[in-house]
């Protein structure tokens, strides 16, 4: 979906298109990892000095709401990346925040002991957390170097 669809659908569920909100999905669409609301918040900054961090943080709400915007919460902050074609999950660096797509989706591998169980999933997160091989050098060794 292109960024001219998702404002007709913003525009058919009944929100206002304005400048500001369209930036801020630019901002989110550019960028195929999470981003926290700081991230967001100085690349729109960059584009237009005007829009503040009640504009983003409302934007973003209506984001998820309208389904184009996925939302997850870890290191104390929330973390949003634009819903695309490609269902993916992250490694994510707890030192600098750098984010990497995994190439697979883990609830493929439980698919059989899901449905062994009887268990009806909706909706799923998978972040794997630890540190990449920028910030190791700063770190003890603690984790498991795959």
């Amino acid at each position: 979906m292109d960024i001219k669809q998702d404002l007709a659908r913003l525009n058919a569920l009944g929100y206002r298109v304005t400048r500001q909100r369209r930036l801020v999905l630019e901002v989110i669409r550019a960028n195929p990892c999470f981003q926290n609301v700081d991230d967001i918040f100085t690349q729109c900054r960059g584009r237009d000095e005007s829009i503040s961090y009640p504009t983003i943080y409302r934007t973003l709400d209506m984001l998820v709401e309208a389904g184009m915007a996925r939302r997850t919460h870890f290191q104390g902050k929330n973390w949003y990346e634009g819903v695309m074609s490609s269902h993916h999950h992250h490694f994510v660096c707890t030192e600098c925040g750098a984010t990497v797509a995994l190439a697979v989706c883990p609830l493929d591998f439980l698919k059989e002991d899901l449905r062994a169980a009887q268990f009806e999933v909706h909706e799923h997160q998978f972040e794997l957390l630890g540190i990449c091989k920028d910030c190791q050098s700063n770190q003890p060794k603690g984790g498991v170097l795959l």
